[in-house]
């Protein structure tokens, strides 16, 4: 058996599609790939394949991944071009590592993903956003109320903003965040309460938002560092303090 990670792209009208759709439109893919996939035991046997941190609806993303475990195969290209060959426009699979039994799932090791975020042409702000969210990133703190199971809890937005930046003329921000088991922060909530800060309505269709990877915590006694969950060039690593 070989336990495999796939990136994927997903952009264009593809992005529409929910995360529960997503998933039943790979395990079709598969199928038609004729890829081994391994498939659990009991009366119900489904494909053994997991997602990282789902992409919201209507977002688009070039960092996507998924595990899968396969019984035998001819090699990691040899899965990639199988899939690719069968997939719809819109999903493309970029890369396929195999892991080993002591890698975590991807969802278990995600720690942070990277935004870049647009304002969509009918519905870009009437004033200088980037200058006023520069003076709102400076501050101490940045308080938000975050939604959970059991209700609602206060959170600092400060914690878990890693690095950004802002383009002035592409009229864009770039955003590193939190995405983990323990702390994420999303992309709306951000923008939703800064908005909120300088008593202006956010509207829910406004954003353009593009993930372009995540990141996993790499840490040893000399370094402290995050990396894509599949790395191929180091020059991708942001090094934290540690």
């Amino acid at each position: 058996m070989n336990k495999l990670r796939l990136k994927f792209s997903k952009n264009g009208p593809i992005k529409f599609i929910g995360h529960l759709d997503v998933m039943r439109y790979f395990q079709k893919a598969i199928r038609r790939a004729e890829i081994d996939i391994k498939y659990s035991e009991g009366f119900s046997p489904h494909q053994i394949i997991s997602f990282a941190q789902p992409l919201s609806v209507g977002a688009t993303s070039d960092g996507e991944y998924m595990d899968i475990t396969v019984n035998s195969m001819e090699s990691a290209a040899d899965v990639m071009n199988k899939l690719n060959a069968v997939m719809n426009e819109g999903i493309k699979i970029t890369s396929v590592a195999e892991l080993s039994d002591s890698d975590e799932k991807a969802m278990t090791a995600a720690y942070a993903a990277k935004y870049v975020v647009r304002f969509r042409d009918s519905l870009k702000p009437d004033f200088d956003w980037i200058n006023e969210f520069k003076k709102y990133l400076s501050q101490e703190k940045l308080p938000a109320m975050k939604k959970t199971k059991s209700g609602e809890k206060e959170i600092n937005m400060k914690e878990m903003i890693y690095d950004y930046s802002f383009d002035e003329k592409d009229d864009s921000a770039t955003f590193l965040l939190a995405m983990s088991s323990s702390a994420t922060l999303k992309v709306a909530l951000l923008f939703g309460t800064f908005f909120e800060s300088i008593s202006k309505e956010l509207s829910p269709l406004a954003l353009d938002i593009h993930r372009i990877d995540i990141y996993k915590l790499v840490e040893n006694e000399s370094e402290k560092y995050i990396e894509p969950l599949i790395c191929n060039d180091i020059e991708s690593r942001y090094y934290l303090n540690a």
